[in-house]
């Protein structure tokens, strides 16, 4: 067995690359599909760690094949050096599908990134520079670059990513997708193994410890690391498929909400017509009656309280024409939600001093919004401004507003003291449970940022323009009747 795996081994490492490339190219083709899970907004760094690792791995079967052609020196050395860059940025990669998975503050997962980022340029300033010192050839410093990276990123970065696919379970049963839920789980498990197989134990390098190679695993196992890597490339890619199944949820919940859009449509199309047609009517006929049955009565002061009733008839007349008024809503398109938060920024500012700026970025870029977009967004925009005025001490706030085809983000900013330090908070209270709650009826999501410098609150809604037509939407109020 162990010389059939040495006689297919470039088989065996093209096999390896095409699993992650696979999983890569699954992942990538859903990259447009808006969502509001941070799992799926995530997986576009795993598509990327795929990607690079499919073309280090088939590198280590190519440049071996070109070292016995008349390839040029020179540049064999060259293509030993890109792949050891491919790698180790693969394993970068990874590092940072495991930072947003477990949805640390904006502030922290930039730090951490910057951190990771310093980490790899390190590592490989100094496998240049002791390779230099000690006369080692570009394989014994690809050997050194690809062992130090498993040990300082790729380990670390598939425990986080383990992490947070576990932690991402309960953000799957909280929207209902208990069926996808496992393979979170399972997903995380591979993980685990990865870190270990992957992580763990590394190409043979000068300085790595006997035992903890990939030749020393061959010569105790009988079969290559390669193998092993590949069967979890292959289940990591399976369980991926399948979590990608969260894009067909979305959009199937989106279709369900746009067709309860046009229940609650007609419905209030029903009642408006109904009130207007029948309660009103009804209401100025008895009117008209308590009028008449007036001019009859001799008696001023009984007079007086008839038409003192006629007169409340016609508030309550008035009332009901303003209600039904209030049901023919603007529709939410961007120009009309754009405008309410604009008003409701220059209003919040002018009656309590905060200076609120306004911003709104590519207006025309906006796909289909949802329903009730207007509403949410302005009662959200409304209680983090609340919180700014109330808790943040002396600021400037900011809210701003920023299209795209598949996703609108809303962000209100302050530059207060932060949520850590105010005595009164709707950090845990609320507000912040409700502000969420109106996120999550747009199928989006809310996310806080908070420090010593100020607190961001930030609405991401995905705007997908691929939900099927539902047929036509009914017009609300096909004609305004007057009586």
């Amino acid at each position: 067995m162990r010389s059939f795996f040495e006689q297919n081994d470039t088989v065996i490492l093209f096999a390896h690359g095409l699993m992650f490339f696979s999983l890569g190219f699954a992942v990538w083709l859903q990259r447009r599909r808006g969502s509001r899970l941070v799992l799926t907004s995530a997986l576009i760094w795993l598509a990327a760690f795929a990607f690079v690792e499919a073309l280090a791995i088939w590198g280590q079967a190519f440049i071996p094949i070109q070292r016995k052609s008349s390839l040029d020196p020179g540049l064999i050395t060259f293509l030993e050096v890109v792949r050891g860059l491919l790698l180790t940025g693969a394993f970068l990669f990874l590092m940072q599908f495991g930072l947003r998975l477990i949805n640390l503050p904006r502030r922290l997962r930039v730090a951490l990134t910057a951190a990771s980022i310093v980490v790899w340029l390190t590592l490989l300033a100094g496998a240049t520079a002791i390779a230099r010192g000690r006369g080692w050839g570009v394989v014994e410093w690809e050997a050194t670059v690809d062992a130090a990276a498993r040990y300082l990123l790729l380990a670390p970065g598939a425990v986080l990513a383990a992490v947070g696919m576990w932690r991402q379970r309960g953000e799957l049963a909280a929207e209902g997708m208990t069926a996808i839920k496992p393979w979170a789980a399972a997903a995380a498990g591979v993980l685990v193994l990865y870190a270990g197989l992957g992580g763990l134990i590394v190409e043979p390098a000068p300085w790595v410890p006997s035992g903890l190679n990939e030749d020393d695993w061959f010569a105790g196992i009988g079969i290559p690391l390669a193998a092993f890597r590949g069967i979890l490339g292959l289940a990591l890619c399976i369980a991926a498929v399948k979590l990608l199944e969260i894009f067909e949820v979305e959009a199937k919940q989106r279709v369900d909400a746009l067709e309860r859009s046009r229940a609650v449509a007609e419905e209030r199309a029903r009642f408006r017509r109904d009130l207007h047609d029948g309660t009103i009517q009804s209401i100025y006929a008895a009117g008209l009656h308590l009028e008449a049955l007036a001019m009859r009565v001799y008696e001023p002061s009984i007079r007086g309280e008839v038409r003192g009733v006629v007169a409340d008839l016609n508030e309550v007349t008035d009332g009901i024409r303003r209600y039904i008024t209030d049901l023919a809503e603007t529709p939410d398109t961007p120009q009309a939600v754009t405008d309410r938060l604009r008003a409701l920024a220059k209003n919040f500012s002018d009656e309590t001093g905060l200076d609120v700026r306004f911003r709104v970025i590519d207006l025309g870029a906006a796909g289909p919004l949802p329903s009730g977009s207007a509403t949410h967004l302005e009662q959200i925009v409304r209680e983090a401004l609340s919180n700014a005025a109330r808790h943040a001490g002396p600021c400037d706030a900011e809210v701003s507003i920023a299209f795209a085809s598949d996703e609108l983000e809303l962000i209100v900013r302050d530059d207060g003291c932060g949520l850590v330090n105010r005595a009164q908070s709707d950090h845990d209270g609320q507000g912040l449970r409700n502000m969420s709650e109106r996120a999550r009826r747009l199928g989006g999501r809310l996310t806080l940022d908070t420090n010593g410098a100020g607190t961001r609150v930030v609405v991401s809604v995905p705007l997908d323009s691929d939900i099927p037509d539902p047929g036509p939407t009914p017009r609300m109020f096909p004609e305004v009747i007057r009586s």
